[in-house]
């Protein structure tokens, strides 16, 4: 455990906020946490108050997180910012619930949070081949839920091009790629439609995106600004570079999740969890 002060990120790893709130909140009224980090490792962190700068929330799914009465009493007590992923392709992400159900947490965050403080992930953006030899692309969803979002007041969109590792072919689709022409296109076409709805559209992970679309920043989704920016008790301190990845542009934080036991969302792409038994 250490004593310095830091931004705790929850989580990376896991939703959280979906599944494991009560062991949250539970830890959070204890002032500390123990996560399973992998190869046998646990780690003890401080949620003391003057242990945390603040929390960065990451969920596809607030509704539950939301309900808990700690979340109001954590809010008034300390700087917190929410990652919001809402994308809308069930045969992808099987175990997420209904669009409905995640669009009215996404406004009732807004509201309790402030939209400034709640950032909203389309993500990832991918093609794939079913089972049965059809090809889809997702990022039409995004142009159906860009004005649904919007008119919460978010401002900022986060989004990336899905990276093709080696373990995302053992799915139940086939992933393709796209050309540099037609990320280009799909990236210029999300630009637009992002700005004519007053919203700043942002890519993670994928070098090339700002230089196809010069109007998309990079990412840093733990963003030193917006931190600074956002800070309401005066504790905000510079944050360290601290990237998870390559063309990553977060800054440090302490992530107390873990990959055991997997997300139970099991979306077909995850990069963390493979799932192998959805959709064709």
């Amino acid at each position: 455990m250490i004593a310095r002060a830091q931004y705790i990120s929850a989580s990376r790893r896991t939703d959280l906020p979906r599944f494991f709130h009560r062991q949250f909140f539970n830890a959070w009224r204890a002032g500390e946490i123990t996560y399973d980090g992998g190869y046998g490792r646990s780690y003890t962190v401080s949620l003391r108050p003057e242990h945390v700068l603040g929390y960065i929330f990451w969920s596809k799914d607030y509704s539950a997180f939301i309900r808990q009465a700690e979340l109001t009493d954590l809010v008034r007590q300390s700087n917190a910012v929410f990652h919001y992923t809402i994308n809308d392709f069930a045969r992808l992400e099987p175990h997420c619930a209904p669009l409905q159900t995640r669009l009215s947490a996404l406004y009732a965050l807004a509201d309790m949070a402030g939209p400034e403080r709640v950032f909203w992930r389309f993500d990832p953006v991918l093609r794939y081949r079913t089972q049965s030899g059809q090809v889809e692309q997702t990022e039409s969803s995004f142009f159906r839920l860009l004005p649904q979002v919007a008119k919460t007041g978010i401002t900022r969109c986060y989004f990336s091009f899905m990276t093709l590792y080696r373990k995302t072919t053992r799915r139940a689709v086939e992933f393709l790629p796209f050309s540099e022409e037609e990320r280009a296109d799909i990236a210029l076409r999300m630009s637009e439609a992002a700005r004519d709805a007053g919203m700043v559209l942002c890519n993670c992970c994928n070098e090339d995106v700002p230089r196809l679309a010069p109007e998309i920043e990079q990412a840093h989704c733990v963003d030193d600004r917006i931190l600074a920016a956002t800070d309401r008790f005066g504790v905000h301190r510079r944050l360290k570079p601290a990237p998870t990845r390559d063309g990553c542009g977060c800054c440090e934080s302490r992530d107390i999740g873990s990959y055991s036991p997997p997300c139970p969302h099991g979306c077909v792409y995850c990069y963390a969890n493979p799932q192998t038994d959805a959709a064709g």
